[in-house]
């Protein structure tokens, strides 16, 4: 054996089990060793449980005592709950735009859906539009007496092929390439152009 090097013995871990010494014949018992090994680990177990239950109960009644326990305010994020969007359409009030308008005062005044409603800042921006509704509604499509309307696709069609620029309204935009499509198709009966 070189000197430079050490020699290691293994180290015997201690497992509460009988040495046995050489010759002599293994007499332990080696369920019962099993059984006692379980039996500590059942428990080990069961006493974690108590003292998991016992901590869990102490937490309960220190929030009691102290009256720490609160529910959970609710975070604004500046939108309306289901239930003030239910109000709110129990009035009546269902569109997109009207909602805003209420969101947007109830957010800078932290007043209720309630006192939103009553105010005449409120009540006059949800007559105004439900007029432009009103008008919108009212106005008739496009008609042969009627004239060339704003959202006209045949119109729009007709200025694209002059001037090359679709216009600005997106579904519009669609319509006349859509059409213009369908005219070039040679495949569709002439009805469906």
């Amino acid at each position: 054996m070189p000197k430079n090097e050490e020699v290691v013995e293994p180290v015997e871990e201690s497992l509460d089990l009988p040495a046995v010494v050489e010759g002599e014949e293994d007499t332990t018992d080696y369920k019962a060793e099993a059984l006692k090994l379980r039996d500590k680990a059942i428990a080990q177990r069961e006493r974690t449980k108590i003292l998991k239950k016992e901590i869990v109960d102490t937490k309960k009644a220190l929030e009691t005592i102290a009256g720490a326990k609160k529910e959970p305010s609710p975070v604004k994020t500046g939108e309306l709950d289901e239930t003030q969007l239910d109000y709110l359409d129990l009035k009546g009030i269902s569109e997109a735009e009207d909602i805003k308008v209420i969101e947007d005062i109830v957010k800078k005044t932290g007043q209720t859906v309630r006192q939103a409603l009553k105010d005449d800042y409120v009540v006059s921006k949800l007559a105004s539009n439900k007029a432009k509704r009103d008008v919108q509604g009212a106005t008739p499509s496009s008609t042969k007496r009627a004239g060339g309307q704003v959202g006209d696709v045949a119109s729009a069609a007709a200025k694209f092929k002059e001037t090359g620029v679709l216009p600005e309204d997106r579904d519009l935009a669609n319509a006349v390439v859509d059409s213009i499509a369908k005219a070039g198709n040679d495949r569709l009966p002439p009805w469906q152009r």
